[in-house]
């Protein structure tokens, strides 16, 4: 537990640290929007995990949302409309999910528990987890990887939750916000640790295959240490891309080698589109790079001083917001800021006035308004989830 403190206590150290300083606002509000974002449905789901700490993500099947609100309800969604078709509380807080594969769905609370349910919203088995898992598990067809903010990967049997094997990575003293998700490739499954490293393990078996360094700790602070890899790597076209906080972006082999490697302090994941690796950087800067040989592609510093979450390509833009509740989307193409929303809470909701979670909706402001959580797109739109805890669909039109 107090590794877990101190991890939450430099979440928040850094985050105010990645919010500074603030770029003028002039250089923002001359923006001529060129695009219109609309609200198509949102629905309250209650207060979230709050500033910074807010990772619940919806997943998508079909015309389906899945989605996890921290007071412990897991929801099936029509996507189309925001009805919904199903509910199911768990008796404590998600603090990981959702995580979707095939006809199950998995999502993890702070008792340490992961739970598998059913598509049809059926609770199939729980399992005890050595420590909080706040990223999303991954799986293929017979196991679940779950990373724990302790630096254990784990593996537990699909169908019943029987654990197979754990990796036990060292911890250093402090580490930022959360873990990384696990990459599962036909052999491997690979995710990125505080250390600053990025590890590849036998899937079947649990032993480590080859790891890399990402980022070497340097400095005298502990703050000036941090390195952790806290974004999902990424798979394409047999090459696996990986970022680290205070280091490197790298492209690898599946054996490990490093195809190229740049400076790209972030704790997000690359997304990748056009042949470009996109990136959202700890000083706000917005970052592609050539995903063959790692140059420079554009450079956006428009939204430098602010906390950015992880960048999501929706449609023919590259979408990112920030822990003040502002949305942006920007040309994939050369980086230009086409558009800017901010997300507040819907006035007078009919839950909001008497809500234990969110009492004097009015009140709020700042990061409580933000959207720290991941986006996801689909084909009717972006899905975008507040701290205030919003889910909103979200569809995007050029301005007429």
């Amino acid at each position: 537990m107090p590794r877990l403190f101190c991890a939450l206590l430099l979440s928040l150290a850094v985050a105010g640290c990645s919010s500074t300083p603030e770029q003028p606002q002039s250089s923002l509000s001359s923006i001529d929007d060129q695009l219109d974002v609309d609200v198509e449905w949102r629905l309250n789901l209650g207060q979230q995990a709050g500033t910074r700490l807010n990772r619940l993500r919806p997943a998508v099947q079909n015309d389906t949302v899945f989605m996890a609100s921290a007071d412990g309800r897991v929801l099936a969604l029509e996507l189309a409309s925001g009805a919904e078709q199903w509910q199911l509380t768990l008796e404590q807080n998600i603090i990981g999910g959702v995580a979707l594969a095939g006809d199950q769905l998995f999502v993890s609370t702070m008792d340490g528990m992961l739970h598998s349910i059913s598509t049809a919203g059926e609770l199939q088995w729980s399992s005890a987890l050595a420590s909080e898992a706040v990223a999303s598990v991954a799986s293929d067809a017979q196991r679940v990887f779950v990373h724990t903010i302790d630096g254990r990967l784990s593996a537990y049997q699909r169908d019943n939750g029987e654990q197979l094997w754990t990796y036990e990575h060292a911890m250093p003293v402090l580490s930022v916000r959360g873990t990384s998700s696990p990459l599962v490739l036909e052999q491997l499954v690979v995710t990125g640790f505080a250390s600053g490293k990025v590890v590849a393990l036998d899937k079947r078996l649990g032993i480590p295959r080859w790891d890399v360094r990402l980022a070497i700790p340097d400095g005298r602070s502990e703050l000036e240490r941090l390195v952790d890899v806290d974004g999902t790597p990424v798979w394409d076209n047999g090459v696996i891309y990986a970022a680290s906080y205070h280091g490197k972006v790298a492209a690898l082999s599946p054996r490990g080698e490093v195809r190229w490697q740049e400076d790209g302090s972030s704790y997000g994941h690359p997304v990748l589109a056009l042949g470009s690796l996109y990136l959202s950087l700890d000083d706000g800067t917005l970052q592609a790079y050539d995903i063959y040989n790692g140059a420079n592609q554009w450079t956006q510093t428009i939204l430098q001083g602010k906390a950015l979450g992880q960048v999501t390509v929706f449609d023919r833009y590259l979408a990112v917001a920030d822990d003040e509740g502002f949305l942006y989307l920007l040309s994939l193409v050369d980086g230009e800021l086409l558009a800017r929303e901010r997300m507040r809470p819907k006035p007078l909701h009919k839950n909001v006035p008497n809500s234990p979670e969110m009492t004097n909706w009015r009140g709020l402001r700042g990061r409580d308004f933000g959207l720290s959580a991941p986006m996801v797109a689909t084909e009717r739109g972006l899905l975008v989830t507040s701290n205030t805890g919003e889910l909103l669909l979200l569809t995007v039109h050029a301005d007429q």
